[in-house]
């Protein structure tokens, strides 16, 4: 990313959210009207490229995007109902689960860990909203390609002691392998029995449909001069065997039709699910 900027795909990832609460039917896959209001104007033109006569790519993204977040979500009230009472959100981003959590979730506390300047940007906007912070949201910056995971959760108000579920969405294709590879070995060695990590991952272009080729080079164009290119592509056993190895007990690998078993009713529509994608979740 852009020193001093706020990532440019935290912004789009928050605007393909709201895209999808205006331009899809309800009910939707995920209620995230806060987005909407953290974008703020300046960003409403983002919204509103992901309309239905939009590009096909920003099209699967108005779909992909929020089911990852209603995935996410979906596991996290699972692990609150069996007890857990941490929730991490790396590379947090505009998430605004915080001012959206269900009632009774007083007592579970939430750390969102990210870079600097978007960390700043998103604050400020908190501010400028008038928002009252909730009093189980924390807040710790981190540069993750100069601090380690390890390092960036002891800065925070994490307890080791106590199981925790993290969510690491749309952070593992901007960084080298080993480097989520070490992310993962760090978050084992940290982690107290019955946590969870999930995180999403990017398949390697030349496995998936032809159009996907032919977007592949336009798109690595598009985020170089964003300063924030895909650099980690991943097969699917891939992600299990880096998983395993770094410690974890078991992973879980999300399919389509493990998706479409969970989420079927709304994922008939016209858009198709992004084959770009792949959902894992690793098990302490």
């Amino acid at each position: 990313m852009i020193e001093g900027n706020p990532s440019y795909t935290a912004i789009h990832v928050a605007a393909t959210r709201a895209a999808h609460n205006r331009f899809d039917k309800a009910p939707h896959l995920l209620d995230d009207q806060p987005a909407l209001s953290l974008l703020g104007e300046e960003h409403q033109d983002l919204i509103d490229g992901s309309g239905d006569d939009a590009h096909w790519v920003l099209l699967e993204n108005r779909l992909f995007i929020p089911l990852r977040a209603r995935w996410v979500e979906d596991r996290l009230a699972r692990a609150y109902e069996s007890g857990l009472r941490q929730y991490i959100i790396l590379g947090a981003g505009l998430d605004s689960f915080a001012f959206r959590q269900p009632d009774g979730f007083d007592d579970l506390s939430i750390i969102e860990i990210d870079h600097p300047s978007t960390q700043r940007w998103k604050r400020k906007r908190i501010e400028a909203l008038r928002w009252k912070i909730p009093a189980n949201l924390s807040f710790t910056e981190c540069d993750f390609e100069q601090t380690s995971m390890i390092d960036a959760l002891n800065d925070s108000a994490f307890d080791e002691n106590q199981p925790a579920f993290i969510s690491w969405m749309g952070v593992t294709y901007y960084l080298e392998r080993p480097v989520t590879q070490a992310a993962l070995r760090d978050l084992d060695a940290v982690l107290a029995p019955r946590s969870e990590v999930a995180f999403d991952y990017l398949r390697p272009y030349g496995d998936l449909a032809e159009r996907y080729v032919e977007l592949e080079k336009l798109s690595g164009e598009y985020l170089k001069k964003k300063g924030e290119p895909h650099v980690n592509k991943l097969h699917a056993a891939d992600v299990g065997a880096d998983v395993l190895a770094a410690g974890f007990t078991s992973v879980v690998l999300e399919t389509e039709g493990t998706l479409r078993e969970q989420y079927g009713d709304d994922l008939t529509g016209p858009i198709p699910l992004s084959e770009r994608f792949g959902l894992a979740a690793a098990h302490k």
